[in-house]
């Protein structure tokens, strides 16, 4: 082979050597930029659906979760919450990633009041579907270990309110947070949509 030859064959070889690790570094810098970040770890929690049935959040390991917090009585943020918590379990749905790969769960800060019956009529009169959301309540004492895990402030105020804080959380398949959302109507249903498929290609 002449050196012209051996030349040329350097001089491409070097080339696409080049090129195949500036791709390698801009797949890693764009897929660091769209990795959602380990913020902190979810608490581990058994508490028991509208059914009676007994969940642990153990049990969904491997699967996205989506936490949120509410009572029945709130008249105002945890109805638009869960209105766009609709939307969101409907998107998800039609991708084929409900109950298999994620879960919503809801959690009540008022277990006295929000019965297992009454779960049952709030999620009828609102036309909520099951399917891959679990409404969840616990005794009074495991909820607040729950709230407290999850940095959670709720007070009843002595007439049922509640002042309460308004974050839901994604949750990857190890029980990590990995995004915080302000809860109510100006929830962005296609970000938290976005964020979901984010973790399961994770």
């Amino acid at each position: 082979m002449s050196s012209a030859l051996r030349r040329h064959w350097f001089i491409v070889l070097t080339g696409a050597l080049v090129v195949t690790i500036l791709l390698i570094i801009v797949y890693q810098i764009w897929w660091g930029s769209n990795k959602l970040p380990v913020l902190d770890r979810a608490p581990s929690f058994t508490m028991s659906d509208m059914y009676g049935n007994r969940v642990s959040l153990r049990d969904s390991d491997g699967k996205v979760r989506l936490v949120s917090f509410h009572y029945t009585h709130c008249p105002d943020v945890c109805q638009a919450t869960n209105f766009n918590l609709i939307r969101v379990q409907q998107k998800l749905k039609e991708q084929g990633v409900l109950q298999d790969k994620v879960l919503l769960m809801t959690i009540t800060f008022d277990p006295k009041r929000d019965t297992e019956q009454v779960l049952q009529q709030y999620t009828a009169i609102r036309n909520i579907k099951p399917d891959g959301w679990l409404f969840l309540r616990g005794t009074p004492e495991q909820t607040k270990r729950v709230l407290d895990g999850f940095k959670i402030f709720a007070e009843d105020q002595g007439n049922g309110i509640f002042v309460h804080s308004n974050e839901l959380f994604l949750l990857d398949g190890n029980k990590n947070i990995r995004a915080i959302y302000k809860m109510g109507s100006s929830m962005d249903n296609e970000q938290i949509v976005k964020d979901i498929n984010n973790l399961l290609e994770d």
